[in-house]
Formats: structure tokens, sequence, C-alpha cells
């Protein structure tokens, strides 16, 4: 639980860092933020019938692929500065989406 509470309290520090500097970067990340539906589906697209189970670092492979074609949208959009932020985000929003993924999967 913890480690629940740390992470987010990095993302909206994050996030609030991102507000400080630009509104419009706030509402690209709300925009361009992975769902844990988006990273589910995702998931089983990647579980094929009688495969073993999909491990974490193909979940974070998965999410990074995705956070990928953000970033270069996100490059053409914003400053060093700003893509500074969104890297940072990213990098939590790796970890918020890997754990919140295995959290389901041991239920």
């Amino acid at each position: 639980m913890r480690e629940i509470d740390e992470l987010l309290t990095a993302l909206r520090g994050v996030f609030e860092r991102a507000g400080q500097v630009s509104v419009e970067l706030c509402e690209f990340i709300t925009a361009e933020s992975l769902s844990i539906a988006d990273v589910t589906e995702s998931w089983f697209e990647q579980c094929s019938p009688g495969g073993g189970p999909v491990s974490e670092r193909t979940i974070e492979k998965l999410v990074e692929q995705r956070q990928t074609a953000a970033r270069r949208k996100a490059s053409r959009l914003f400053s060093e500065i700003e893509l500074a932020i969104l890297d940072d985000w990213q990098a939590l929003e790796i970890k918020a989406l890997t754990l919140s993924l295995k959290e389901l999967l041991e239920v």
C-alpha cells in the first residue's frame, strides 16, 4: 500500500509541475495517458490460447510502445522543459499501469 501511495504522490507532483509550466501540456497528458483498459486490451492481444502468462517486462514494453508514439507527437508541440516533464510522467505511468495490472491478475 505504501508503494501505491508514493506512486500517487509522485504522479500528482508531476501533474502539478506540468500545470505550472503549461496548461496545454496538462491537457496533452490527460488526453494521451493510457488507461488500465488500454493496457489490458493490449495484454490480452499478446496472450495466446494455451500460452504462458505475459511477464511484467512484456507489459512494460506494451506501454512503452504506446508512449513512444505519444512522445513523438509531443516533440512537435512542446519545449524541452515540457518534454522532460512528460518523460517523468510516462516513467511513472509505466510503474502505475504495471502495478495495477499485476494487482488485477493476482485477484
